[in-house]
């Protein structure tokens, strides 16, 4: 046999592989890339800037809130406020009830959506 040839019992041989124990629940940021993908460029720019934030209730996630960094995207947010409850909807359809754009300041300004 030739030096760099393996022997058979240098081979180690794993377990197959059961893919769905491994993936055991979705994160917060699996769940926001998801939703930011949905929206066309415009969009998605004006989410760039914008702040997210779950609002849990007995470790069930009941909300969202949408942190904008001034008027003028807050403004914009406003006027897409349905497509931005179809998304979440979509992919909160259990636990998300509401979500609020608001503007990121210590005086919180803010509007809230109702999902049902």
């Amino acid at each position: 046999m030739h030096f760099l040839e393996p022997e058979e019992e240098d081979y180690l041989f794993c377990p197959a592989l059961d893919w769905d124990d491994l993936y055991t629940e979705e994160t917060f940021g699996d769940r926001l890339r998801l939703f930011y993908s949905q929206f066309n460029s415009s969009t998605r720019a004006l989410l760039d800037d914008a702040l997210f934030r779950e609002v849990a209730q007995h470790s069930l996630v009941t909300g969202l809130e949408i942190l904008c960094p001034n008027q003028i995207v807050h403004k914009r947010l406003i006027q897409k406020h349905q497509k931005i409850s179809n998304e979440i909807r979509w992919i909160w359809p259990e636990t998300v009830s509401q979500f609020e754009i608001g503007i990121y300041s210590p005086d919180w300004d803010g509007q809230t959506f109702q999902l049902r």
